[in-house]
């Protein structure tokens, strides 16, 4: 770290003073602990100025000075391309899997000499996002994008003005943007005819109320399944907890014979198994539980959930490719996983009405 700082300091983007413990510790991907020993090391060799109390720690070589046999060791490197993550949710609502996601691709890329930031946008999924994405994508210079839930008129945006970028999560018809998803559609046909071969007919599916495209192919594939007695049932499910048990409770009052809910996000289940030990039922015995996502977090959960999940690390890979294909100006093929069936013991088999 200390000789990355040097280099830092040799190619001219670290001038005069250096930025606080943190800020240097987030452009280097290191812990604070790290960039403590590193500066040692500097101030030592005096590279910098001691530390002064809430004064920044002050440049002694500027990168004129050192260019002689010392600064032989360390060549000055090019400044690295940037790739945007673009999400519509904040940092701290984001699922664990994102979040490993985008660390995975960060220390991954960091040996192309590419870096990722990630920007905070919750007005992604308003009515007229094109003016701050104007001033937001003019000021990042990124040289790509990952878009992450991002609406339909945010992706067009980014299509009628030519700016490279990879749809996570899956593009809308009009714009027609690479994209690498679940193939969501596929999912929760397979999580209905699931329940409805473990003699489940009537079953809610939790949909998050955000205009995303994948919120309407998890709907269309789930009502699209048709089995006699299959009975589908739409659960809106906002964030905000009290208003999910709302909707929870008028769905269970308006269909007594509900036996089975699927979760379609991870952030779902806490919710769900708060609001069944509130009213005295049990999982399996009296509701029975699919999440159509994986959360590190489900593995201290008992009894164990069923859900479905695509092998994390080849779906990683995949984005790495396509984001390398895409800075090279290649063409791009959007990419559909298809996940697995985890069964746990959260789902039981129900005796199979006479009606059915």
């Amino acid at each position: 770290m200390a000789n990355k700082i040097k280099q830092m300091i040799l190619s001219g983007s670290l001038v005069n003073v250096l930025p606080g413990e943190r800020e240097l510790g987030n452009r280097l991907s290191v812990g604070r602990e790290t960039v403590r020993k590193a500066l040692t090391i500097l101030e030592k060799e005096n590279w910098i100025a001691p530390a002064r109390i809430k004064v920044p720690r002050r440049i002694l070589k500027a990168a004129a000075d050192n260019m002689g046999p010392d600064a032989s060791s360390f060549p000055i490197q090019e400044k690295k391309a940037t790739i945007g993550f673009l999400t519509s949710q904040p940092i701290k609502r984001l699922a664990q899997s994102v979040l490993v996601e985008v660390y995975t691709i960060l220390k991954i890329l960091e040996e192309d000499g590419i870096s990722v930031r990630i920007f905070e946008a919750p007005w992604l999924l308003g009515n007229n996002p094109d003016k701050r994405l104007a001033k937001l994508v003019g000021k990042s210079e990124c040289v790509c994008w990952i878009l992450h839930r991002s609406s339909e008129q945010s992706q067009l945006w980014f299509k009628t003005h030519g700016i490279p970028c990879i749809v996570r999560g899956t593009s809308y018809q009009s714009s027609n943007l690479p994209y690498l998803d679940r193939h969501w559609a596929a999912t929760t046909h397979h999580a209905a005819r699931h329940l409805w071969n473990k003699g489940h007919r009537t079953v809610g599916l939790c949909l998050p109320p955000d205009p995303l495209k994948g919120h309407h192919l998890m709907q269309k594939g789930f009502f699209g399944f048709s089995e006699q007695g299959w009975n589908p049932v739409l659960i809106p499910t906002p964030f905000e907890t009290p208003a999910f048990f709302e909707h929870l409770t008028r769905a269970f009052t308006e269909h007594p014979d509900m036996s089975a809910l699927v979760a379609t996000r991870g952030n779902q289940i806490i919710p769900i198994l708060s609001y069944v030990e509130a009213r005295q039922l049990s999982i399996p015995g009296q509701l029975s539980l699919v999440s159509l996502t994986y959360e590190p977090f489900m593995e201290r959960l008992f009894p164990a959930i069923t859900y479905y999940e695509e092998n994390s690390t080849k779906t990683v890979h995949k984005l790495i490719r396509m984001l390398r294909s895409l800075i090279s100006g290649k063409h791009l093929k959007s990419i559909s996983v298809i996940p697995e069936l985890h069964p746990g013991q959260s789902v039981i088999q129900r005796p199979v009405p006479a009606s059915s």
